[in-house]
């Protein structure tokens, strides 16, 4: 039976943010260089080491206040990044693009080498082509090598076989369309095997395609990846088949997934509306298989929210190494970790970034001092500053090569940790 159904505003909307007008020891030795600094002598803080989308930590606003993007700078970006230790690509949602960086960042506010779906890096058009987005929320790269992009404003997922280093590989396009029946050209929202309604994190894994497809409350998951845009998805889960998509809280039910995570063995979902994670220990075969166990609530059947150690605000970033995971608690401005997978409902978190690392109750933005207001506020809410301690409506996570990345929306901008 659910208790509390408060989730008023679809992810769709940046509402609840404050507005704003040799890898691992680079990140090991800018990590104790950064540290020492704090909001005050009794709060404990996890440091960021590196900043993208600005030139330091204290900048906060879209392209870095300047009129257009740069080759640089991120306007709200959404999901989790991706890397395999050597490439980085974000995506920068409202600039309706992809940036690549073909080696690690080392720098702060380093300029990207390659954009996909922008013909340079100052326009930010929207478009449904091969070679252009509208509004990614996520990009990945596959177990296979593959780059895969939710294009959530034209819902589709698109798929290059290989993730592009040059140019030239841009230019040729993906090899795949998902969602759309194998056109490049059209947008089409649906509920069927084949179509997605705002498609929000894609992933491929084990050569299985999943997708979190948010606006129908379910995952869809391709028992092999499609090579023609055509083929149904063979699993649905948060739904009892392929043509409906109402919510629930029940373990085999969904209300607004936004990201996943899987090693083909395991699978982690950020059941969004439901202020909660879902846990399958082993990965589901067949359509609406009930998760294993359930983070962030007690029980299943269970739908309320709070800022605590076993809660969340709004879970819309999920991260894991195999054996310990990553959650991005968009409302409460924190990425949380626990140490270990699920072995029963409702476990705690061990550490907090963006937060007093040991405050599981504190959730005001860019609140540096902890006094649970949004620093230089006035009250309104309005004028928090950013610094390196501190989020700002966090909406993905991602840890790959000794790096924990935190993709700060309220911010636009992604921060690098150490795990």
């Amino acid at each position: 039976m659910r208790l509390r159904r408060a989730f008023a505003a679809s992810l769709l909307s940046p509402r609840r943010l404050v507005r704003k007008s040799s890898l691992v020891v680079t990140a090991s030795t800018l990590l104790l260089a950064a540290c020492g600094g704090g909001g005050g002598d009794n709060i404990d803080w996890e440091t960021a080491f590196q900043v993208i989308g600005h030139t330091n930590f204290q900048q906060d606003d879209v392209n870095d206040t300047q009129s257009t993007p740069q080759s640089y700078t991120l306007a709200t970006p959404f999901g989790n990044v991706a890397s395999d230790g050597t490439k980085l690509y974000v995506a920068d949602t409202a600039n309706n693009r992809i940036l690549v960086w073909t080696s690690i960042p080392t720098t702060n506010g380093q300029v990207a080498d390659l954009v996909i779906g922008q013909d340079d890096f100052t326009t930010k058009t929207s478009g449904t082509t091969a070679s252009k987005l509208a509004t990614p929320y996520q990009v990945s790269i596959g177990s296979g090598g593959q780059l895969v992009v939710a294009d959530t404003g034209n819902n589709r997922v698109l798929i290059w076989d290989t993730a592009p280093t040059t140019q030239s590989e841009i230019d040729a396009g993906p090899d795949v369309v998902v969602g759309q029946g194998g056109s490049f050209t059209t947008q089409v929202s649906g509920t069927t095997a084949q179509n997605f309604n705002a498609p929000t994190a894609a992933v491929i894994s084990n050569n299985k395609l999943i997708v979190a497809d948010q606006g129908n409350n379910r995952v869809l998951i391709w028992s092999s990846v499609p090579t023609a845009g055509t083929e149904d998805a063979s699993i649905v889960l948060g739904q009892s088949d392929f043509t409906s998509n109402g919510d629930d809280d029940g373990a085999a039910d969904m209300y607004k997934p936004t990201s996943i995570w899987t090693d083909g063995t395991q699978l982690l979902v950020a059941d969004t509306g439901n202020y909660r994670v879902l846990y399958w220990s082993t990965f589901p075969q067949s359509s609406a298989t009930e998760a294993s166990y359930v983070v962030g609530q007690t029980d299943f059947n269970r739908s309320t929210y709070s800022t605590s150690a076993s809660t969340f605000e709004s879970p819309t970033g999920v991260a894991s190494d195999g054996a310990q995971f990553w959650v991005a608690d968009r409302g409460s401005n924190r990425v949380v970790k626990f140490d270990s997978m699920p072995a029963s409902n409702g476990m705690s978190a061990s550490l907090v970034y963006g937060q007093d690392n040991q405050n599981f109750t504190a959730s005001a933005a860019n609140d540096d001092d902890q006094d649970g207001k949004t620093d230089n506020d006035d009250d309104d809410q309005e004028n928090g500053a950013a610094t390196k301690h501190t989020l700002n409506g966090p909406t993905g996570v991602y840890v790959e090569g000794g790096v924990l990345y935190i993709t700060d929306r309220g911010n636009s901008r992604v921060e690098m940790y150490a795990p």
